[in-house]
């Protein structure tokens, strides 16, 4: 039988242009190796695969429309580029329908008692994609009232402060604080790391509904 002509020789024959000849010795090499990897499948090696582009980039995971990653501050934090108007809380009040905390039910006698809230902390926003984001979103997001309560000031600032739902939940209306932070992480297009997560799956769990239970102030 009379033996395949080499590289070299398919050169001489062909008398292509330096494009063409290239084009030809990557075809060449091409079945080479996939001679190779054949032959060495008949003898009973195991199959080997080629690695693809789409076999080596994985798509990001996602839980309830959200991209789950780890927090990344790509930007150093400073609240100054999250400022927000005090006038805003009469907004919150009309919200609510009166002056009191929805995470533990309190009423208020005035707006003086109370501290304007952010359900998704700024600073949390800030870990989860606003870090990249410009000012005009960063102020959108600090003034938005999808994302506004009220809450006395030593809940606010010391026990929830800036904690996530995978170490901090309102006593009152768990269902709607965890409806609400995926709602707004979704509006602004952020990631969520898997703690959050499954604490916010554990608690809608739960849930026959995620409305708004509101106080009722009378008197007050």
């Amino acid at each position: 039988m009379k033996r395949p002509h080499t590289l070299r020789e398919y050169q001489v024959i062909l008398p292509w242009s330096n494009t063409k000849r290239l084009q030809f010795k990557m075809a060449y090499r091409l079945l080479i190796v996939v001679g190779a990897v054949l032959g060495h499948a008949a003898c009973g090696g195991s199959a080997t695969t080629i690695p693809t582009t789409a076999s080596v980039v994985s798509s990001p995971t996602t839980w309830r429309g959200l991209i789950i990653a780890e927090e990344n501050r790509c930007a150093p934090y400073n609240s100054n580029d999250y400022n927000y108007s005090q006038s805003v809380e009469d907004d919150i009040i009309v919200q609510l329908g009166d002056i009191y905390s929805p995470y533990t039910g309190e009423c208020f006698a005035s707006k003086s008692e109370t501290d304007i809230e952010h359900m998704l902390a700024r600073s949390e926003a800030h870990d989860s994609g606003l870090c990249a984001a410009d000012a005009a979103t960063r102020s959108q997001f600090s003034n938005d009232l999808d994302n506004l309560t009220l809450a006395s000031p030593s809940l606010n600032r010391y026990q929830k402060v800036a904690k996530d739902a995978a170490d901090w939940l309102p006593i009152n209306n768990q269902c709607w604080f965890a409806a609400t932070i995926i709602e707004v992480r979704r509006k602004y297009s952020l990631t969520i790391d898997r703690r959050e997560a499954d604490a916010l799956d554990q608690v809608l769990a739960t849930c026959a509904t995620v409305v708004l239970n509101r106080s009722t102030c009378s008197g007050e």
